[in-house]
């Protein structure tokens, strides 16, 4: 696809990488000329400077001719317009990143079907998903939901007293018969493993499973003992921690903390079920009130993110089961996987992971739908949809040739999804999940998409677009063949007249010469009694006379021996002088491209 991104900073950049590593044609907008000479540095991409609602600007970096536009400035109004100008250019599909939740959640007030924005999305929003997700599954790490959220991803670290440790995953498949779950990969000793049954999880492992919706409160028991969260203390009283109090309050008891009164009072306004405390969380007091030593979650949300940080590592030291940080800086999420931090939430990563999702899913024929990574250069859990004609429909996933390193873990089927067994052969239509190590996405990709040789619908765009040329070179071509066709037939008629006339011409020669030779030998016998033979040959003189004439405007006609030998000159046809243009209007040979 071509892709237009507008925005250069961190989302931008991990957007571009992503999209650009799959093969798609990325082009870039930004104000900053310091951003872009970062990106054209460490990616091949297409860097125009500039502003995005400016026409020139994006006419130059191809947004006519794209198939997606992605706004993500860190400006939602110039987002929003870049989006609106952009689908006035003709892209089909905008995604505009908007925090303001009046744009968003007011459609009265900004109507993006009328702005030409297929989609809003909220950083914000997005990061506040991804913490519920993790509070939904206690004792997980990574967290994913696949094929609209009927197949769910989870993993979780490994204690000694965990009730998993040292048996055999054959066993586990058989004392939870019935549970649609599977013991995707398991991280040991920095490794990605894909275990087989009679394998068998040790202290310090973490295990990736992939699990039916249904199956997720059996998981929550297996690994955290309770499938109850029954209190979750947020700091930082503003959007997201106000957010993520809001989306909890109703089902557990939560508690929001932060220094400054101004914003403890407004969120206090706003959040009918959540205890608002004003003061720090390493205050005797405040730790006593909120009875933060009991917290099975602490969610560090506030602005300061070294801050953030300390205070998540005490708490997890005092007494909270688990702690989550909120941080705005991808550099550092690797390495706070290395300190005493359960989770990790970064709202740009998580809303790359987001558009991602949208770019792919869009596509009329694509196959990978959504990619989720488990580290940097590490393994990924993908999802797919099985296309028409693919090479691994009808064939038992025993039988299927998967490249070592990748499994099959989940498909969805007619609404219902399930974990696949050897015997298994997929179907078209399936969305399939699986996990693949590093390297292996597009081999595995290629077994559920379309053959070669088949004809099946291109992406919409696409298509059109090829439709409309194709058409109007089937027109040039057709206006050629008509202009060369009445050359050739202006040429044959020319060349057929030509011979006729030649002839014509020595048959009126010969009869003259024959002529000439009787009356010469009549002459020579000298015989009166032949004058009347004279006068008919003198009239026969006189029909040769008569004939010559015709015959020698015929050969009047013929071509000088310098001219070509049909007539019509071949380049008054097919080759227009240097410089202009055929009957067509088209450009000269010299200029198109």
């Amino acid at each position: 696809m071509k892709i237009v991104i507008a925005g250069a900073g961190a989302v931008g950049f991990h957007l571009a990488k992503e999209l650009g590593a799959e093969g798609h044609n990325i082009s870039i907008i930004d104000v900053d000329a310091e951003k872009l000479e970062y990106l054209r540095d460490r990616m091949d991409v297409l860097t125009v400077q500039g502003s995005a609602t400016r026409r020139k600007v994006l006419q130059d970096a191809g947004t006519p001719d794209s198939d997606l536009f992605v706004a993500v400035s860190n400006q939602d109004e110039v987002n929003m317009l870049a989006c609106a100008a952009a689908h006035t250019m003709g892209v089909r599909r905008t995604l505009a990143r908007v925090r303001n939740t009046d744009f968003v959640s007011d459609p009265s007030l900004v109507d993006p079907v009328k702005l030409g924005i297929t989609r809003f999305i909220n950083p914000d929003e997005i990061a506040v998903d991804s913490i519920v997700s993790l509070i939904n599954a206690p004792g997980s790490i990574d967290v994913g939901d696949f094929a609209g959220g009927a197949i769910l991803l989870r993993s979780f670290d490994l204690d000694d007293g965990s009730p998993l440790m040292g048996r055999p995953l054959s066993h586990l498949k058989e004392q939870y018969a019935g549970v649609q779950f599977l013991v995707a990969a398991i991280l040991r000793d920095g490794g990605f493993l894909i275990p087989r049954g009679n394998d068998q999880m040790r202290p310090g492992d973490r295990v990736y499973m992939l699990m039916t919706r249904e199956s997720l409160p059996i998981f929550r028991k297996v690994v955290s003992g309770s499938d109850r969260v029954q209190r979750v203390v947020i700091y930082g009283a503003e959007r997201l921690g106000i957010d993520v109090a809001r989306r909890l309050q109703e089902r557990t008891n939560v508690v929001l903390v932060d220094e400054d009164r101004d914003r403890c009072t407004e969120a206090a306004a706003v959040l009918d079920d959540t205890l608002v405390l004003n003061g720090s969380p390493n205050d005797s007091d405040i730790q006593g009130q909120g009875r933060l030593s009991s917290a099975d979650f602490f969610i560090a949300a506030g602005s300061n993110e070294e801050h953030n940080l300390i205070l998540a590592l005490l708490a997890k030291k005092r007494g909270a089961r688990r702690n989550i940080v909120v941080t705005a800086d991808p550099d550092i999420v690797s390495l706070l996987d290395s300190l005493d931090i359960d989770a990790v939430i970064n709202p740009r990563l998580t809303m790359v992971g987001r558009l991602l999702r949208y770019a792919r899913g869009g596509r009329v024929q694509a196959v990978l739908q959504a990619v989720q990574k488990l580290g940097e250069n590490a393994a990924e859990v993908v999802e797919m949809v099985v296309r028409q004609g693919a090479q691994a429909v009808a064939i038992p996933l025993r039988e299927l040739k998967l490249p070592q390193g990748a499994l099959i873990g989940a498909i969805l089927r007619d609404g219902e999804s399930f974990i696949p067994h050897g015997g298994t052969a997929v179907e078209e239509g399936d969305v399939v999940v699986a996990f693949v190590l590093p390297g292996l996405r597009d081999r595995i990709e290629r077994l559920f998409a379309r053959r070669r040789g088949l004809h099946f619908a291109e992406e919409s765009g696409d298509a059109e677009r090829s439709a409309e040329r194709s058409g109007s070179r089937s027109r040039r071509d057709k206006s050629v063949d008509k202009r060369a066709g009445a050359s050739v037939e202006k040429r044959a008629d020319t060349s057929a007249a030509s011979r006729a006339d030649k002839s014509a011409a020595g048959e009126a020669d010969k009869v003259a010469g024959k002529r000439a030779d009787k009356q010469a030998e009549k002459r020579a016998d000298g015989s009166a009694k032949n004058s009347d033979d004279r006068r008919a040959d003198g009239a026969g003189a006189k029909s040769v006379d008569k004939a010559a004439p015709e015959a020698s405007g015929t050969s009047a006609l013929r071509p000088s021996s310098d001219a070509p030998a049909s007539g019509v000159s071949k380049s008054s046809v097919t080759e227009p002088p240097s410089g202009a243009g055929d009957e067509l209007g088209n450009p000269p040979s010299s200029t198109r491209d």
